[in-house]
C-alpha cells in the first residue's frame, strides 16, 4: 500500500480522534467528509462520522451509517470468495476453508453465506476422506468460536452471535471466556440502540491503541 496513503489515514485518524474526545463533534464530521471527497467510501470516515453522530445523541442516524458501511465491506468481501475457489482449484483445502469462512463470517445470514459455507463443508468432508476419520483434524479452527462471535456482534447481530456462544457452552458448560462474553452478548440485545454506540467506542478504542504506538 502507498506510504502517503498510510500516512494521511493516521494523521486523519490521530486528527479525528482528538476532535472526537474534545466533543468538538462538526470538526471531526468536517476532516471524514474532506476525506470522503479524496477517497468516496472511506471506511474509516465513514465510522468516524457514525461516531460523531452517537456522540451527539443521534444513535439512529449512527446506526444508518454503520449499515451502509457493512455493504461496501460485504461488497468488497466477495475476493475472499474468489480467492477460496483460487485455492480449491488449486488444491488448498485449508487455505480455501480459511479464506471461505472470511467471506461468511462477513455475509451472515444471506443466501451467499450457505452457498459458501456449502463450499466449506464439501472441502471439509474431502479432507477427513483423505485423513482417516481417527486421525486429528490439521485445519483452522472449529467455526463456532468467540472470534466468530464476536464479529458478529461488531456487524450487529447479536443473536447470531447468541446462538454461537450457546453452541459452545453446549459442548463445553465450564467455559468462562464464552460464559462471560454470552452475557454480554444477552445485554446487548436488551439495550436497543445502546449497542451501536458500544460498537463504535470499541471500534474508537482499538484506533486510539493504534494511534499511540
Amino acid at each position: 500500500m502507498d506510504r502517503t496513503y498510510l500516512e494521511d489515514r493516521e494523521k486523519f485518524l490521530s486528527d479525528a480522534m482528538r476532535n472526537m474526545e474534545e466533543e468538538r463533534y462538526d470538526d471531526a464530521i468536517a476532516l471524514a467528509d474532506a476525506r470522503l471527497n479524496r477517497f468516496p467510501g472511506d471506511m474509516d470516515a465513514c465510522l468516524v462520522i457514525a461516531s460523531c453522530r452517537a456522540g451527539m445523541g443521534n444513535p439512529v442516524e449512527a446506526g444508518e451509517i454503520v449499515e451502509q458501511w457493512r455493504d461496501i465491506v460485504r461488497d468488497q468481501s466477495r475476493v475472499c470468495e474468489v480467492l477460496g475457489d483460487a485455492y480449491n482449484r488449486d488444491g488448498m483445502a485449508e487455505e480455501a476453508i480459511e479464506a471461505y469462512t472470511r467471506f461468511v463470517m462477513l455475509n451472515p445470514d444471506t443466501p451467499a453465506s450457505g452457498r459458501v459455507s456449502e463450499k466449506i463443508a464439501s472441502l471439509r468432508d474431502i479432507s477427513i476422506e483423505e485423513r482417516g476419520a481417527d486421525e486429528p483434524a490439521n485445519m483452522s479452527p472449529d467455526f463456532h468460536t468467540i472470534t466468530l462471535a464476536r464479529l458478529y456482534v461488531k456487524q450487529g447481530y447479536f443473536k447470531m452471535a447468541g446462538d454461537v456462544l450457546g453452541k459452545i457452552l453446549e459442548g463445553d458448560p465450564e467455559n468462562i471466556e464464552a460464559g462471560k462474553y454470552a452475557g454480554h452478548v444477552e445485554r446487548l440485545m436488551e439495550e436497543g440502540w445502546g449497542p451501536v454506540i458500544d460498537e463504535l467506542d470499541g471500534w474508537l478504542n482499538e484506533l486510539q491503541k493504534k494511534t499511540d504506538r
